[in-house]
């Protein structure tokens, strides 16, 4: 891929990745939409893995809340 743009690396942004990822793989057949949640969540779990202290708390009835 001689015109690999790596500023993607850098992009928080899951839409942005969605579209870079169809233009790069345009013979996939999986929905542009499916893909922004795809790394979406890919990257929010990351986010949770690097910060663990904002994960919720949950509480005896199921219900939870974030700590600040």
């Amino acid at each position: 891929m001689a015109n690999y743009d790596l500023s993607i690396h850098t992009n928080p942004d899951a839409r942005a990745w969605a579209k870079f990822f169809m233009e790069c793989n345009p013979e996939s057949n999986v929905p542009e939409d499916l893909m922004v949640t795809w790394f979406a969540n890919a990257m929010m779990a990351m986010h949770d893995h690097m910060r663990p202290d904002l994960a919720p708390v949950i509480m005896p009835d199921g219900s939870a809340f974030c700590r600040a």
